[in-house]
C-alpha cells in the first residue's frame, strides 16, 4: 500500500533536489504547466484530476495509478520516488508521464 506520507516525503526530496514539485497542483495538466514559473526547467506535479487516484481524495492510501507530469531528468525523479519505497512505471520517454503504482 502506498501512503500519502511516502509521496509527501518523495516530493520533499524532489524539492530539495531543485525541482518545482507540487501535489494537487491546479485543475488539469494544461493549467498546471501554464502556472509553472518562468525559467523553471525541473518540474514534477500532479493535478486535481490525478488526485482522484487517492482514496478519499488524498487523505489515506493510493487506490489507483498516480500520473506525474514532469520535466528534467526522469532517472533522477524515478530514483527519488523509489527511495521512498514507491513503485514507479515509466518508459524512459520525455513524452510520457511517470506513474506511481498503488
Amino acid at each position: 500500500m502506498v501512503t500519502k506520507t511516502q509521496v509527501d516525503n518523495a516530493f520533499a526530496k524532489l524539492k530539495a533536489a531543485g525541482y518545482f514539485a507540487e501535489q494537487n497542483f491546479w485543475c488539469c495538466q494544461s493549467c498546471g504547466w501554464n502556472a509553472i514559473p518562468e525559467g523553471v526547467d525541473k518540474v514534477v506535479f500532479y493535478h486535481e484530476q490525478d488526485n482522484e487516484a487517492w482514496d478519499n481524495y488524498g487523505c489515506h492510501a493510493l487506490s489507483d495509478k498516480l500520473y506525474l507530469a514532469w520535466s528534467g531528468d526522469c532517472r533522477e525523479i524515478r530514483e527519488i520516488l523509489e527511495s521512498e519505497g514507491l513503485v514507479v512505471e515509466h518508459d524512459g520517454s520525455d513524452d510520457s508521464r511517470i506513474i506511481i503504482l498503488p
